[in-house]
């Protein structure tokens, strides 16, 4: 008989699942996922971060395996205090990356000496304050994009779901000198997975998420780069090299290479693609592989699902089926047989 109610059971797992997929989520952001601008500001403040959620996670841990408070534990509090903090600093450099760094920026970690200079009863509700507030700053961000819903609807789903519980987590931490801490530990160490969770399964079904949030968030809250720009003419351009020059067949087919064949530097192109066809760059190319997709299922209906894809730039076939599904709700062979279908 284990010595642990399935609850507890529950719960190690859970902050077992989220320190973990937070170190994966480090290394993939750091090394594995492109985005236009990452800076080691970024790539800094998100170290930062995933080492104060791991560290609050393995504080969780240890309690729910019969270790002592969290909060009764000196790295526990450090790592609270420099999590909001943190968080801040991700998520202002990794969607506007290339806005200019200031020192005074730093002030924002001025929360960590809370941790010193006020007693816990105190020190955790202004933490918490500022906790909600950040999340509610980036959500705002996020939400100013509003015209891209189409494009980022389960983004405004997520930054809607993590500002709701940065708000019960405050109201968590005014109410812990009056409430058994078990309910905060539970609360925190649930919320803190799904978050993760949440990101990473963002991740997984569009690995150029933060760099389609970066392009776009670019364009809305910067100045213009098309000022000087023919953008109809470019817009043309654009349009042929895409189909009759067919070089989305391309399967390394970057930003900066098909702004060189348009004759306009990636943040122009960016834009371009942005504020005319109101899509980020990537999606725009897999839109433009799976419409090719498309034409070939249909008029060469010998052909295998495996070489259209190849044909049309996917680097595999589960990279098209993802692609094709996202953008037509249905998979290439279904599609195939639904056109092929004659009315009665």
């Amino acid at each position: 008989m284990s010595e642990y109610s399935v609850f507890d059971l529950a719960n190690i797992a859970i902050a077992g699942f989220a320190a973990i997929s937070a170190v994966l989520l480090l290394l993939a952001y750091a090394a594995l996922i492109d985005v236009p601008g990452k800076s080691i500001y970024s790539v800094g403040s998100c170290a930062a971060l995933v080492a104060a959620l791991t560290t609050i996670q393995i504080g969780h841990l240890v309690y729910f395996t019969g270790g002592g408070e969290p909060l009764d534990h000196f790295y526990y509090q450090l790592a609270l205090f420099v999590a909001p903090p943190a968080f801040y600093s991700f998520g202002r450099w990794a969607i506007l990356p290339t806005a200019t760094f200031r020192p005074l920026q730093l002030l924002h970690f001025l929360t960590v000496p809370l941790l010193f200079l006020l007693p816990q009863n105190l020190a955790l509700p202004i933490l918490f304050t500022f906790g909600a507030g950040y999340s509610l700053w980036l959500g705002n961000l996020v939400y100013g994009l509003r015209d891209r819903r189409k494009q980022f609807r389960f983004e405004f789903l997520y930054f809607t779901v993590m500002s709701v519980l940065a708000v019960i987590v405050l109201g968590l931490g005014f109410a812990i000198p009056y409430i058994d801490h078990d309910y905060f530990y539970y609360f925190y160490n649930n919320a803190v997975a799904l978050g993760v969770a949440i990101m990473l399964v963002a991740l997984v079904g569009n690995p150029n998420l933060i760099g389609d949030l970066t392009e776009a968030a670019r364009v809305k809250y910067g100045a213009s780069t098309l000022r000087e720009v023919d953008v109809e003419g470019c817009l043309a351009k654009l349009e042929r090299l895409m189909t009759d020059d067919k070089m989305y067949q391309n399967e390394s087919l970057s930003l900066a290479s098909l702004a060189e064949a348009v004759g306009l530097s990636g943040h122009q192109l960016s834009e371009l693609i942005n504020t005319r066809l109101g899509i980020g760059f990537s999606r725009y190319v897999r839109e433009c592989r799976v419409n090719a997709a498309k034409t070939l299922l249909i008029s060469a209906p010998g052909r295998s699902i495996l070489s259209i894809s190849m044909d049309t730039g996917f680097r595999s076939q589960s990279a098209f089926y993802a692609a094709f599904k996202e953008t037509t709700g249905q998979s290439p062979g279904d599609y195939r047989r639904s056109q092929s279908q004659t009315p009665p």
